[in-house]
């Protein structure tokens, strides 16, 4: 076995779906990354901007920029933590909800017939993914 290909392949898999999906919501002025935070901000609601960063495993920096343009285009808000005052949580709008059931439906979709296509068992390789990221996130806990 070469387990180098490993890496290939999750390389591979991540930038061209993230083309691929990119091309299914031409029409709704979001990037495939910016979905991706739509779609966690609506699953994980009131999260602070620093929790979002470790949670997605996304540089701060990279993410302020991408909460930037949602909350620009008017999908999210960002509030101060009623804990900590320098700390932002951040939230749906109405619009950026609407938007996060569009783009969850839609994703589902496409990995419905990806799965389809692959003959995969979607909930095994699910089980499997979820493994190999456990085992990333205890590496880095001290």
């Amino acid at each position: 076995m070469q387990y180098h290909h490993f890496s290939q392949y999750v390389a591979g898999i991540y930038r061209r779906s993230k083309n691929d999906f990119n091309r299914q919501i031409e029409g709704l002025d979001v990037r495939a990354t910016q979905s991706d935070l739509l779609m966690f901000i609506y699953e994980h609601p009131g999260r602070q901007q620093v929790q979002i960063a470790q949670e997605m495993s996304v540089d701060p920096s990279l993410l302020a920029r991408d909460l930037t343009v949602l909350t620009q285009k008017g999908w999210i808000t960002r509030t101060p933590s009623s804990t900590d005052r320098r700390a932002k949580e951040i939230t749906l709008t109405a619009a950026g909800v609407t938007l996060a059931q569009q783009l969850t439906a839609t994703m589902a979709t496409w990995w419905r017939q990806l799965f389809a296509e692959s003959g995969l068992d979607a909930d095994q390789l699910d089980q499997q993914l979820a493994a190999v990221y456990q085992v990333l996130l205890k590496r880095e806990r001290p």
